[in-house]
């Protein structure tokens, strides 16, 4: 007879799985953060046994019953040693196959699995809330897509040599970006429109509430999503990294520039800083411009609008362009812990 596994508290898991970065946090207690990223994995050598230093993870997937064995670099691991990394860019994010490598990966990392092959059922297998984009979860095809391949996803899953475990969800949910993060907001008024930015990789989105009398209404027009994130920042380093060296600059090198300001090249100090500072500024000021002009005659109207997303940490002008705008205390997990909130509902 099946050993069953209970759990007096709702078993919830949320996965952010952005274009620039995971972050999985759980019900547990679990949190990980890790860059989107991924590459091949080629077989341990010497060095990978001498050397503990490297942070990421070696992850090995198996799909289904006869599924083939994946093997692969993710996060830092994959940007430091991987020879074929890969970025997922497409808004179809579950169609490449980076984003099952770090959604599991986080998954395992943030959760207690049962061991492959244990005979423990999973009736405590958390459920699951990961998110799109605004405008692209407003796309049936691509919300539905995402939630049934998730509820359809079973995977035994070993991270760095540990044990392999079996990863299933109870319950798939899909929710819009930055309306995710709005439920984490503190200090919510009593009356008025307040919105909230969502900064991320790829995109930015918006979200926005009306609240009188002690309900809330959603602003349906003012909730969208615009193509531009951080990645322009980091294009905007390469960019000028070309321009002084006539050299182009690989994506991660890119992305430790913005963070150090300067990087060495062929023996010499590449001064990227002033040109760094310009980009933030200049592209703070697009994404405001977009974002109120999305929001039309309503713009001026708007009480208070909250900052979220990794990116209004690089992008400090955002606060001083948005009215009455403050940022959340922790931007970066905020959709992330607002989904966790929306996953226990769904296993309470």
């Amino acid at each position: 007879m099946l050993a069953i596994q209970t759990d007096p508290q709702p078993a919830a898991l949320a996965i952010d799985v952005g274009f620039g970065y995971t972050k999985a946090v759980s019900s547990t207690g679990g949190k990980v953060i890790f860059p989107s990223v991924v590459a091949p994995a080629g077989f341990p050598d010497a060095f990978d046994r001498l050397d503990k230093s490297d942070t990421g993870y070696r992850v090995r997937i198996k799909k289904g019953i006869d599924g083939p064995v994946e093997e692969w670099l993710v996060g830092e691991l994959a940007l430091k040693e991987g020879r074929e990394v890969q970025y997922f860019q497409d808004w179809e994010k579950h169609s490449h196959p980076a984003h099952d490598a770090v959604l599991l990966a986080a998954a395992v990392l943030t959760w207690n699995w049962p061991r492959a092959g244990s005979g423990i059922m999973g009736i405590s297998n958390p459920a699951l809330v990961v998110g799109l984009p605004v405008d692209i979860w407003r796309d049936e095809l691509q919300r539905e897509g995402l939630k049934k391949h998730l509820a359809g996803l079973v995977a035994e899953v070993s991270v760095n040599g540990n044990n392999p475990v079996r990863v299933t969800f109870s319950k798939v949910y899909v929710y819009p970006q930055a309306a995710g993060a709005f439920l984490t907001v503190p200090d919510l008024p009593d009356s008025g429109i307040v919105a909230l930015v969502d900064v991320g990789q790829k995109t930015t989105d918006s979200a926005a509430i009306e609240i009188a009398g002690g309900r809330q209404r959603l602003v349906k027009t003012m909730c969208f999503s615009i193509n531009k994130g951080m990645a322009a920042l980091v294009e905007a380093v390469r960019e000028e990294f070309r321009r002084q060296t006539g050299a182009p600059l690989p994506p991660q090198q890119a992305w430790e520039t913005v963070k150090s300001g300067s990087l060495w090249y062929r023996g010499k100090q590449v001064d990227m800083a002033p040109a760094i500072n310009k980009a933030r500024a200049e592209i703070a000021r697009a994404i405001a411009d977009q974002v109120l002009a999305g929001w039309g005659e309503r713009a001026d109207f708007v009480r208070k609008v909250y900052l979220a997303g990794g990116g209004v940490l690089d992008l400090p002008d955002l606060k001083n362009i948005f009215p009455a705008a403050a940022v959340l205390p922790d931007p970066q997990w905020a959709n992330a812990l607002g989904f966790l909130k929306v996953a226990r509902g769904l296993a309470g």
